[in-house]
């Protein structure tokens, strides 16, 4: 008898253990997903959802890619020193529902008709300077990288936006003329691939030195380095904080102009079936 009571507290004890175990494992989940913000943190719906998403807008999606292959060759060879590495599928996971949520802010037919593919990046970088994503002809490629490296989900949006605007730029008539007269002068965009890769490696990021940059209609240091790159950050801008956007606005003159010249643009490939 009291050997089956020793058993008994034993059992009762493993048991317990075990609970404990569960409830601390499950805790830990729980305030990951929440620090994710993410339903597929289990991983096992990841390659579903990408695939809704590819036959809703007719587009591939990969994560899972060669690394020697997925960027051109000629991007790979010096002084261009193109390279990438794999994103991890946690982060695919994190990135996911931000990528989702951020196509369904255009028309379908826009996306069919400009984008054909998305490759999410553990890392990309050209000319030995990171880059968080570039685009080819109908193709963007995006860092999906980890939070403890800087990434976000904002970011990340912000980069999406960033990138597809280039595509829109080149596949439309973009206001070139009319967007260069908004400039204080003629000489106001990098003249070498050095001051232009200069301007996008000091240019990144909001700081309270964008203030003075504002009087001039670009909205960071990494808006002088191409006509191109000064539109993709008003896009950014427009697509996750048009509030910022519209309060700049009203404050700085250029800001309004090219403002206003974006939204126009926007909304004329937006009626482009």
């Amino acid at each position: 008898m009291v050997n089956q009571l020793k058993l008994k507290v034993v059992v009762l004890r493993q048991i317990r253990f075990r609970l404990a175990v569960l409830v601390l494992f499950a805790s830990l989940v729980i305030q990951r997903e929440e620090l994710f913000g993410l339903s597929c943190l289990v991983f096992d719906d990841i390659d579903n959802k990408i695939a809704t998403q590819e036959h809703k807008y007719g587009i591939d999606i990969q994560y899972e890619i060669n690394v020697d292959t997925v960027i051109p060759e000629i991007w790979r060879v010096a002084p261009v020193n193109g390279s990438v590495t794999h994103a991890t599928r946690l982060n695919v996971c994190r990135y996911l529902p931000v990528l989702i949520r951020e196509l369904n802010k255009y028309p379908e037919h826009l996306i069919k008709k400009n984008l054909m593919a998305i490759y999410l990046l553990g890392s990309l970088s050209f000319y030995d300077i990171p880059y968080g994503g570039t685009s080819l002809e109908q193709s963007i490629y995006l860092t999906a990288g980890a939070k403890s490296d800087g990434y976000n989900d904002t970011y990340f949006a912000s980069l999406f936006h960033h990138e597809i605007s280039s595509i829109f730029f080149r596949s439309y008539s973009f206001p070139i003329e009319e967007w260069s007269l908004v400039n204080a002068n003629n000489s106001f965009y990098a003249k070498s691939n050095e001051q232009v890769l200069k301007a996008i490696e000091e240019g990144g990021g909001e700081t309270e030195e964008n203030k003075k940059y504002y009087q001039d209609g670009v909205l960071s240091k990494y808006g002088y380095s191409t006509l191109e790159n000064d539109f993709n950050l008003y896009a950014e801008m427009l697509f996750t904080n048009p509030s910022k956007l519209n309060l700049l606005a009203e404050t700085y003159p250029r800001i309004y102009q090219k403002s206003e010249l974006i939204k126009r643009f926007y909304s004329r490939i937006s009626q482009d079936i």
